[in-house]
């Protein structure tokens, strides 16, 4: 959980590291965004992409779906739960085909929870997904897993550098007044009250092909 409370004299911060107001601190958040967004899509490319694929070749038209996975904790893994489809630009009726696809590829799978990631009860994905998948899929994911924070731009938009939007939620408590802000990894909810500002719930935004924008390749 993150919380911040704002007082008449100062703003006391309670289990959260200040939002990052400078071009390093800038960048180590993106890195940070970055390693999520590739130890999930190892989870993704390991686990579940392998028995997707036949069925998702089977889906028809051309688009993007984007899926809203949630996990639960048990025995210090993430366990998968449920998943909704969020959006969705594919053809009428194929929404359905690709929720089975996916539904199938990813029940009974799970993925370790993390140093930091103890106190929370659930994690919230929001993956963007392209149909069919790109020809050069298998080059896509080899630059993402080598993609590193350029710290200055570089690199397509959105969470996935092709525009995917962020989804999920943390707390500015720089500015005047505490706000929530829309983060590509982050929390899943955020709650302000007249003092403070809480966000609770691990969440992630991406896609399998690609991560956060402002990053270089090596």
């Amino acid at each position: 959980m993150l919380y911040a409370q704002r007082s008449q004299n100062a703003n006391r911060q309670i289990g959260q590291v200040p939002r990052p107001d400078s071009r390093a601190m800038q960048r180590i958040a993106l890195e940070k965004t970055i390693t999520t967004q590739q130890r999930l899509n190892r989870y993704f490319h390991g686990d579940v992409v392998p028995k997707l694929r036949d069925c998702w070749s089977r889906v028809q038209g051309e688009g993007t779906i984007a899926v809203k996975y949630t996990y639960t904790k048990g025995s210090g893994r993430w366990m998968f739960d449920r998943l909704e489809v969020s959006q969705s630009t594919l053809p009428r009726g194929q929404d359905a085909v690709a929720l089975k696809c996916m539904q199938d590829a990813v029940r009974g799978t799970s993925y370790p929870v993390e140093q930091g990631e103890g106190n929370q009860n659930s994690f919230v994905l929001n993956w963007n997904w392209p149909v069919p998948f790109p020809a050069n899929a298998t080059e896509q994911t080899n630059a993402m897993f080598a993609a590193r924070a350029a710290g200055g731009g570089t690199g397509g938009g959105g969470c996935d550098g092709q525009g995917t939007a962020a989804r999920c939620f943390s707390c500015d408590h720089e500015s005047k007044s505490i706000a929530c802000l829309k983060v590509c990894v982050g929390y899943t909810t955020c709650t302000l009250g007249e003092t403070y500002c809480r966000a609770e719930g691990s969440c992630a935004s991406g896609g399998p092909f690609g991560v956060a924008g402002g990053y270089i390749m090596y």
